[in-house]
């Protein structure tokens, strides 16, 4: 067994907010020896999991901080200062070798600079809430701690990029921005929204434009989500369900052209699925590679065989019990995460930082990158990367590209480019370059692998199976060498049962049971998104990357990653996981309400569709906002001072706040509330994201110019270094762009060897008709 991947790696975490403690968590259950000051006053301590249940009282608190030493600020040295969005920054900190990372809502410049910030009202400044949701109305609030804990993955990344940058010539500051973080799981849906040049409006509880069907269904037992898209999972499902009248439609074969029947396919497919079980369907879905999960509730997570299998849960100790809670899901084969969270802090001597980076800003440009991934997921965790400076090499094929460079592979469509207007692929592939190989052809698949020989780390999002079949497993990769690091990201994990699962980001959101704790009580398992998992499954990519580069750098040895996307949305199912063993019942969903703030919800304006975000997060903050609404005598009245008497009489509280916001702009409103120092903020729209005041500011968003595409707005890294912005290094490649410069200087292919690549088809500029066939 080898030591952890961050043994001798100190790190001192100031109390205060749920990500500042969420990324101290992800240290430790790395390796590192973390800190943490007590606070008699720190909500960790005190917040209750469920409303009216005392006995759940610290415990997400427990979760967060198990494994974690007890110390003050004075113990010395540490490597890593981790300040938390709700952290007293006047107190005594101490001085890091390497990094403090700073974390807050909004950052600690611009417009909302000064704003109180928490997940709720994040989310709507990121366009989360938005799109989902019943059409009427309210948006969705998509789960707590959903954005704190992405706030806290990104703070996460900043900590591991400053380690592998080395000892730095003067102190830095890693700025992390939770708002910044979590507008990731909405920059494909803006994309979306300029490319169909319309809004996109909220269509109904799970429902999302363009994709049709994607949605979960009441079986026997349980609930099933599906997500066929192609026209051969479409025939699929259509036949399992035996339904040929829909199977034969021409008109809902193309995957666009369904949403306008959206009704009728639900409807057919909801008198279907209750004559079987939720696992029957998900096994025949299994067999017949239709893109459809199980989802599970708080109960069928805890009893997962896969879950189970992978060892997805850990183990901890509060109130004299045992709990299971979700691991870190960094699947370093080598130095993997911790299980048991109870395990006492080992403090292991301070080890020395590496050496400096030459570029403070470019700590992995020393790191080439060989990238098979396609879609979101894997090119994500790659972009990262690419932001921070490795050389990262996109392999892909003119028989098959990157999907989402498009699906119309007529002549037509070729011929005018179609395959380089894709947005989507615009903004997850910047920085990187495109080599074209045909890996079913000996001679590309040779120079693939002699590519991966001159690589630091190789990435693939292929279904399980597929890259060892071609002799690109890491088994293959890593023979006579031992630094190779490579992340495979399937759906389910290599070598059980259910990797060869057929998932799309959807699939993932509903198979891990996040949809079952999303929503009104009497609402089906609800989804938050079209593609949550694939974000999610990014960024954990990402970050796994990074520690395993460090680790690398630091004892000289690779490993293999293998990661499962779906893990990567366990961590949001922790609260109600540890609720369904305290209580022994299932959770109950709250809604868009709060079981430690009250009133909290969204709240039509006077605006088309325009809705108010508020979350009352302490008593103090209640009386200002029942003035600010008019209603004195609420605020003078001493039943409404505690969160337990307010959530009493929530119904009455949220008619006057309604009453109230009608008439209100919610901008307007958003920024008198905020003035008295009230949580609030507009609910964004997605295609007003890139043109808002705070983050243009901010300097978060970079303004591009690319052929065939025309201008486009693209999220940067969520965190800044002493102020800075990471530079935008370069635009998304043509496909096959760099597919002669890279073949000539990594394999030593000349002009003559080219031109015959180019001939045989082996090398190709553009889709070819192999792709359409």
């Amino acid at each position: 067994m080898h030591e952890p991947a961050l043994t001798g790696v100190r790190v001192y975490e100031a109390p205060g907010g749920v990500a500042g403690a969420y990324c101290g968590k992800l240290f430790a259950d790395m390796g590192a020896f973390v800190a943490r000051a007590s606070a008699a006053d720190d909500p960790l301590e005190t917040a209750l999991l469920a409303p009216d249940l005392p006995e759940s009282r610290g415990l997400y608190g427990r979760y967060l901080n198990a494994g974690k030493a007890r110390a003050a600020p004075g113990d010395a040295p540490y490597d890593i200062l981790i300040l938390g969005e709700d952290t007293d920054r006047a107190g005594p900190l101490p001085t890091p070798r390497i990094a403090t990372i700073d974390i807050s809502w909004f950052g600690h410049d611009g417009p909302y600079a000064d704003w109180q910030g928490s997940d709720l009202i994040a989310q709507a400044l990121a366009g989360m809430c938005h799109p989902a949701g019943p059409v009427d109305g309210p948006p969705l609030f998509c789960g707590d701690h959903h954005a704190t804990q992405i706030g806290g993955l990104a703070a996460y990344c900043a900590g591991m990029a400053a380690l592998i940058g080395g000892a730095p010539a003067e102190p830095q500051t890693f700025e992390v921005s939770i708002l910044e973080a979590i507008i990731i799981m909405s920059e494909m849906q803006m994309c979306h929204a300029i490319s169909l040049d319309t809004p996109l409006d909220r269509r109904g509880i799970n429902r999302f434009v363009p994709t049709c069907p994607l949605s979960i269904h009441k079986c026997k037992e349980g609930w099933i989500g599906i997500t066929p898209i192609t026209p051969p999972q479409w025939r699929a499902i259509c036949d399992m369900l035996e339904l040929p009248e829909l199977r034969d439609d021409p008109d809902l074969l193309p995957p666009r052209g369904r949403y306008p029947f959206a009704d009728r396919i639900e409807k057919a497919f909801d008198a279907k699925f209750p004559s079987k079980t939720a696992d029957e369907w998900a096994e025949i879905g299994r067999r017949m590679k239709i893109p459809m999960a199980i989802v599970p509730n708080a109960e069928g997570i805890l009893e997962h065989p896969i879950f189970n299998a992978r060892r997805s849960l850990a183990e901890m100790q509060a109130s004299g019990r045992l709990f299971r809670t979700p691991t870190t899901p960094f699947s370093l084969e080598e130095t993997p995460p911790r299980r048991d969270l109870d395990a006492t802090p080992v403090y292991e001597p301070p080890s020395p930082p590496l050496a400096p980076a030459t570029d403070a800003m470019s700590p992995l440009a020393d790191v080439r990158v060989l990238d098979f991934s396609m879609g979101w997921a894997g090119p994500l965790a790659t972009r990262m990367l690419a932001d921070l400076g490795a050389e990262v090499i996109k392999v892909e094929a003119g028989r098959y590209p990157d999907w989402w460079r498009g699906v119309d592979w007529t002549p037509e469509a070729i011929a005018r480019g179609q395959y380089e207007e894709s947005r989507h692929f615009s903004v997850i592939n910047r920085a990187k370059k495109s080599v074209s190989l045909d890996l079913t052809d000996a001679e590309g698949l040779a120079l693939a692998k002699e590519l991966a020989a001159t690589s630091d780390i190789v990435v693939e999002n292929q279904a399980a199976g597929v890259m060892p079949r071609l002799g690109l497993g890491f088994d293959d990769l890593a023979a006579g060498r031992d630094d190779l690091i490579m992340l495979s990201m399937s759906a389910y994990g290599s070598g059980n049962a259910w990797s060869e699962t057929r998932a799309y980001g959807s699939v993932l959101e509903q198979g891990s049971g996040v949809p079952s704790f999303c929503g009104e009580p009497d609402w089906p398992p609800t989804m938050a998104h079209v593609a949550y998992g694939d974000p999610v499954g990014g960024i954990y990519g990402g970050a796994a990357l990074l520690t395993a580069i460090y680790r690398r750098k630091r004892a000289g040895r690779g490993q293999w990653i293998n990661n499962t996307q779906i893990e990567a949305m366990l961590p949001f199912t922790a609260a109600p996981l540890l609720i369904r063993q305290l209580t022994g019942v299932e959770p109950v969903r709250l809604g868009a309400r709060h079981a430690n703030m009250s009133p909290h919800g969204l709240f039509r304006c006077s605006g088309a569709d325009d809705w108010l975000a508020i979350a009352v997060q302490d008593n103090a903050a209640w009386p200002r906002l029942a003035r600010r609404i008019g209603r004195p005598d609420l605020a003078d009245d001493k039943g409404l001072a505690s969160v337990a008497g307010r959530r009493a009489r929530q119904d009455e509280i949220e008619a006057a706040i309604s009453a109230w916001a009608s008439a209100q702009s919610a901008i307007e409103a958003a920024a008198a509330l905020q003035a008295d120092g009230v949580a609030a903020a507009s609910v964004l729209k997605l295609q007003e994201i890139d043109t808002n005041a705070h983050l243009t500011a901010r300097s978060f968003l970079y303004d591009i110019e690319r052929p065939h595409i025309g201008q486009q707005y693209q999220a940067a890294l969520p965190f800044r270094r002493n102020g800075a912005r990471y530079p935008m290094r370069g635009l998304a490649p043509f496909l096959g762009g760099d597919s002669k410069q890279v073949l000539k200087t990594l394999t030593g292919v000349d002009d003559a060897a080219y031109a015959r690549l180019r001939e045989r088809g082996v090398v190709s500029l553009a889709p070819t008709e192999l792709r359409q066939a």
